[in-house]
């Protein structure tokens, strides 16, 4: 693929850049895809010919401070949505899928309720459910408890985390590689082996953080801020899927979102953890593709 394809940009109505990828044949059926935590849009399915076979248009977008996107000081999820809607306007694209791995959950479901006469149907992977809600550190070991707890909290210590994770995502690559191996759990890891899937998410991780630590601590921080919108306000069809072993965003969390979202499908992977997508791309752009009004 070309590098133009990989990295463009659209200027928005408040003067900020918005960096995006697009990926698989055009025309074809438009799914905009939101990145997981500190991830950018590099991330994408590493066997492109899962776009091709299903006919996908993949657009995988940067959120602010992240890649080529601009800053969005004190922005929020609802924040996001209208960004989306204007690089749909940008490109000419009325109707579309959304899909978010992880923190890009939230997003995914802030275009589904907000962008709701546009969006044809929402997939959330591995994803975030809202801050307020019961028990929201329930079933997270003691070191993800803590961290929430700062995400949520201290947002002065959020960004010196993310300080530490962007020096060793700028640094020597195979300390990151090793990093990574063994900051994920067992069903994780035997994904990552795979030398494609492990490129990816080098690459996706360290254009994440092209322009410093900044950008994922402010998403950090809102994700883990009240939303603004509840989900049992979704009206569009959303597919809930999640790995039965993840500790990053345990189960609770998608048996919440299928709970409170009146049109949702939960799938649960049997062995899986947080980073399932890398084994299911296809059952899961398949779905979402299959979701929409006919």
């Amino acid at each position: 693929m070309e590098h133009s394809e990989r990295s463009q940009t659209v200027s928005l109505a408040d003067g900020r850049k918005l960096g995006f990828a697009r990926y698989g044949p055009r025309p074809g059926t438009v799914v905009f895809h939101f990145h997981g935590s500190a991830g950018s849009r590099f991330e994408r399915p590493s066997d492109q010919s899962i776009l091709q076979d299903l006919g996908i248009h993949f657009i995988s977008t940067d959120r602010p401070g992240h890649g080529l996107s601009d800053p969005h000081p004190d922005r929020s999820l609802l924040d996001w949505a209208d960004d989306v809607r204007q690089l749909a306007d940008h490109l000419g694209i009325d109707k579309f899928h959304v899909m978010g791995l992880s923190a890009g959950g939230p997003h995914a479901l802030a275009c589904a309720c907000k962008l709701r006469e546009r969006t044809l149907a929402c997939s959330v992977v591995s994803g975030l459910a809202p801050p307020d809600r019961p028990n929201p550190y329930r079933g997270l070991p003691v070191a993800h408890r803590i961290i929430m707890f700062v995400f949520r909290n201290i947002p002065r210590l959020t960004y010196l985390m993310r300080r530490a994770a962007y020096s060793l995502a700028q640094g020597d690559l195979e300390t990151l590689r090793q990093k990574l191996m063994s900051g994920f759990p067992p069903a994780d890891r035997e994904l990552l082996k795979a030398p494609e899937n492990m490129a990816m998410m080098i690459e996706d991780i360290r254009e994440g953080y092209r322009q410093g630590w900044a950008g994922p601590a402010c998403d950090d921080i809102v994700i883990n801020a009240p939303w603004a919108f509840r989900l049992k306000d979704i009206s569009v069809h959303v597919d809930i899927w999640h790995g039965e072993l993840d500790q990053n965003i345990p189960l609770d969390h998608a048996k919440y979102h299928h709970q409170q979202i009146p049109n949702s499908r939960l799938t649960v992977w049997p062995g899986q953890a947080h980073l399932g997508l890398l084994a299911k791309w296809r059952e899961v752009l398949g779905a979402l593709v299959e979701s929409g009004p006919r």
